[in-house]
């Protein structure tokens, strides 16, 4: 039954989200607050519904979290050229798409953000590897699998659920709680 699954996704959600481990997300937040101080560019990647989100992360961190002259994020999701990566995908090669693209924009101190599931994508493995070798800090919101994505993360937020609208929704989670908050201060600023 439908309420069935429903109560039990809930449980699950808010186990997952009870379970974060809270100084790993501190570490994002201040992680990606230095960049924005310090002018790095932040890049998020992800595939399929993680394409999405890295999409949604993009909107508010350069859109959401402004309050009158503060400091904006230098930051862009890799996922949002259509053109530039089925090219890449045609052309080159799928696992390549990120790469190519950071090897456009990547400069020491930037950071890069991976967000999957399974941790594996291996156009995101990739990416981290280029991104580790360019001496980029390199973070990532994965679920319980873990996969290889974890082995060249500077930090590495495991979300502790297979279910990938779970582990989705996670990411969403974190990306609110950070931005808001980032937001809050910023107008918090502005109104002092």
């Amino acid at each position: 039954m439908f309420a069935s699954y429903y109560y039990n996704y809930k449980k699950e959600f808010m186990e997952t989200i009870d379970s974060l481990d809270f100084e790993v997300i501190d570490k994002i937040y201040q992680t990606m607050e230095d960049a924005r101080k310090n002018g790095n560019q932040i890049f998020l990647v992800g595939n399929g519904g993680s394409a999405s989100s890295a999409s949604h992360w993009a909107c508010d961190f350069i859109k959401g979290v402004n309050a009158g002259e503060s400091i904006r994020y230098r930051l862009m999701a890799l996922t949002d050229n259509i053109p530039l990566i089925t090219a890449y995908g045609n052309d080159v090669e799928f696992e390549e798409i990120f790469v190519e693209q950071l090897k456009n924009f990547l400069n020491p101190g930037d950071i890069v953000i991976g967000l999957s599931v399974s941790g594996a994508s291996e156009n995101i493995v990739r990416a981290f590897q280029y991104a580790k070798d360019n001496g980029a800090v390199v973070i990532s919101l994965i679920g319980s699998q873990e996969g290889r994505m974890k082995e060249f993360s500077d930090l590495s937020l495991i979300i502790s659920s297979n279910n990938y609208g779970v582990v989705e929704d996670a990411h969403m989670y974190v990306n609110h709680v950070i931005s808001q908050y980032i937001k809050q201060t910023n107008q918090q600023k502005v109104t002092n």
